[in-house]
């Protein structure tokens, strides 16, 4: 599974909705990761902002994508940005591999 942050911005009529009927939109988009075999693990809102952030898995991009494409079809998102991320016992065997690929700065 790959592990993705995603930053969500809200549209500001979803906005307006919220405050009027206040919801827990993690319960709301846990399916859409489970419907793709993936796992919402976090939802966080920014504090005075339309933007949530979320971590979740997915077994690869294009279930990542069908998910981003339905919540913007939806028209109460304005935006999806998602960046793969890793723990950090993987970063650890990231950094051994980094290490040996042998990477030549330019030089002048």
């Amino acid at each position: 599974m790959a592990l993705y942050l995603s930053e969500i911005t809200f549209a500001s009529s979803a906005m307006a909705t919220l405050i009027q009927n206040p919801q827990n939109r993690a319960e709301a988009i846990r399916p859409m990761f489970e419907a793709v075999g993936g796992q919402l693990h976090d939802y966080y809102v920014a504090v005075g902002s339309n933007t949530v952030y979320i971590i979740g898995d997915v077994p690869d991009q294009a279930s990542l994508v069908a998910i981003a494409t339905a919540a913007l079809a939806s028209g109460s998102i304005s935006s999806i940005k998602s960046t793969p991320i890793v723990t950090a016992e993987d970063a650890v065997e990231m950094f051994r591999k980094a290490g040996s690929v042998g990477y030549r700065p330019p030089s002048t």
